[in-house]
């Protein structure tokens, strides 16, 4: 019932969202309040185990990272050439970092969390997630932005794809490969996987899910102006950004590439990504 509500409200507000428009604030909110809310019940559960849930989480996306990289290396290995002086935007993220320490203090308080039915909180919060994402996106599908999609564009979203698979190859040595698969499959796109993955695999991986995919656009940042002064993969470059190419990590995109055609495929490549994520994470717990 679940996926089938999810999905509906996800396509429906993909049409509504033509003639609806939501303050950007309402998004923001909805995102901070299921942050809390998985890192409430996920530190709640694993108290013992929060080193080795971070650990995983830091290991998990440097293999994603690196994977997909150099599974584009060896698709395209064009130069690009120019000095990259990129860095991560702590203010903006700090909105989505508050929510996460919040809910691990609010775990710390010595009370009785079994009765609160976090499960079906995550599912009203999903549904609510689904909606607003769908109103976002629809703002720019139209007939220009579909015809502007390029072959690189195309390209690099099947690396992520790949990139995906074979990092949870990888990963399937520590959890379960339908959970890697989930979690690499979020490219980037943290305050969406980790609630979808812990509603159907539980508040650890969760956690997990959440943060190894904030930690893939941090280290995005970190890794690529370095990939860049070599010879360089832009497909592999735009694949490691994922669903944030199109907007947090776009600047750096701009910088690597001196604007130009590859910047915007790294446009187009998070757009597309983030119009398919959400219909194709769900899914992969039915197979």
């Amino acid at each position: 019932m679940f996926l089938e509500i999810f999905m509906s409200l996800y396509l429906l507000s993909l049409i509504i969202g033509k003639y609806l428009r939501l303050p950007h604030y309402v998004t923001d909110a909805i995102i901070v309040i299921l942050i809390f809310t998985i890192s409430f019940w996920g530190f709640s559960q694993v108290k013992v185990g929060v080193i080795y849930y971070l650990g995983i989480s830091v290991l998990i996306s440097i293999v994603v990272l690196l994977v997909t990289y150099f599974t584009g290396f060896l698709i395209l290995k064009d130069e690009v050439h120019g000095e990259v002086k990129s860095k991560i935007n702590f203010k903006s993220q700090l909105k989505y970092l508050i929510p996460l320490l919040a809910g691990f203090l609010a775990s710390l308080i010595p009370l009785d969390y079994s009765q609160i039915p976090f499960d079906i909180i995550i599912d009203y919060e999903l549904y609510l997630l689904a909606f607003v994402i769908g109103i976002d996106i629809s703002k720019s599908l139209n007939k220009k932005s579909l015809k502007s999609v390029t072959r690189v564009a195309i390209v690099s979203v099947l690396v992520d794809f790949i990139g995906a698979l074979l990092s949870s190859l990888l990963i399937s040595l520590l959890i379960p490969f339908k959970v890697a698969l989930m979690i690499t499959l979020g490219s980037g796109w943290y305050s969406y996987t980790g609630p979808l993955v812990a509603k159907f695999y539980g508040p650890s991986l969760g956690l997990v899910g959440f943060l190894s995919n904030f930690l893939r656009e941090q280290l995005a940042f970190v890794f690529l102006p370095n990939f860049s002064k070599g010879k360089f993969s832009p497909i592999g470059a735009i694949a490691v950004g994922g669903a944030t190419s199109m907007d947090v990590t776009l600047p750096l995109y701009v910088e690597i590439f001196n604007g130009g055609e590859y910047a915007i495929s790294a446009m187009i490549n998070g757009f597309i990504l983030t119009l398919i994520i959400p219909i194709i994470e769900p899914l992969i717990s039915l197979v």
